[in-house]
């Protein structure tokens, strides 16, 4: 199937979203995270299209590689204040009401995000790696989170961020030499690696770290400019074994917490070495993911 590449006009923005499927079946909006655009989807999105849903992946602010604005102040990052926003103009752009949410990484905060401010527009939830950000450096977890999220702060610093993903090798001494083995060859299989040398591609990119995940966020116990709001949706948490040089597993466990009735909260932990395994091991999150949407 040829991908359509859409061009929308959404919050003030301009973005390229990919839009398969028939305008009939179920929307699922798909989120990605950093370093990511929406090419991190295209292992899920043929067992999806398969299932007979509509899949929306949009190449949010930002991206690396993506083709959609991407603003270098940082005021405009905030996921709370604005890129739900994003969200939301991208649907209305589409004349999609109400979707299913999946995210991941970044992705999956805005996804947790938009179910709380968005409760309306949203069937039900799927997050991956990241849980709530309102819990994400509180609870019994926050220690180990915190000291895990070092590489948050050193993004934002300004330059020292921009060098050190300019390094060529974004993750080391965060992710595990097993995770690396697999993850670096996806950061060039994606484009990631040749994104970073677009003037200002870092600079927007990392702006994500810099509105959501800065020292006011690590003081205050939660990401973003504000707290986001417990959902009332369905959720499905999801948590690649991998993840552990990024995430606390707690973070993603105890999210459930910010579930209200009638929502429920259901909790998978994947065997799989990567950080990125919608991806780098499609074949157990598609099965979950399938699961879930087709419960009802």
């Amino acid at each position: 199937m040829t991908v359509e590449r859409k061009h929308v006009k959404a919050n003030g923005l301009n973005f390229v979203v990919s839009d398969q499927g028939g305008a009939g079946a179920r929307p699922v909006v798909l989120l990605h995270g950093f370093p990511n655009n929406a090419n991190m989807w295209q292992k899920q999105t043929g067992p999806l299209l398969k299932a007979g849903f509509r899949v929306i992946a949009p190449d949010l602010r930002g991206a690396l590689g993506g083709q959609s604005d991407a603003p270098q102040e940082v005021e405009g990052y905030g996921i709370t204040n604005s890129i739900v926003k994003d969200v939301a103009g991208i649907m209305d752009a589409l004349q999609i009401q109400k979707a299913h949410i999946v995210g991941h990484d970044w992705g999956s905060a805005l996804a947790w995000a938009f179910a709380g401010l968005y409760p309306d527009r949203t069937i039900d939830l799927i997050a991956m790696s990241v849980g709530h950000p309102a819990g994400y450096f509180s609870g019994d977890h926050r220690g180990e989170q915190k000291q895990k999220s070092w590489y948050m702060l050193l993004l934002n610093v300004p330059g020292k961020g921009e060098e050190c993903i300019s390094s060529g090798n974004m993750f080391d001494g965060i992710a595990t030499k097993e995770a690396q083995t697999v993850e670096q060859p996806m950061f060039e299989e994606l484009g990631m690696v040749e994104a970073m040398k677009k003037p200002g591609a870092i600079t927007a990119a990392i702006n994500w770290y810099r509105a959501n995940g800065n020292a006011k966020c690590f003081l205050e116990g939660h990401m973003c400019p504000t707290k986001a709001p417990s959902v009332s949706c369905d959720v499905l948490q999801i948590f690649p074994s991998g993840d552990v040089g990024f995430c606390t597993e707690g973070q993603a466990m105890t999210s459930g917490k910010f579930v209200k009735s009638p929502g429920t909260f259901r909790y998978e932990r994947v065997e799989t070495p990567s950080h990125f395994a919608p991806y780098t091991d499609p074949e157990p999150i598609s099965k979950l993911v399938l699961s879930f949407l087709k419960r009802q």
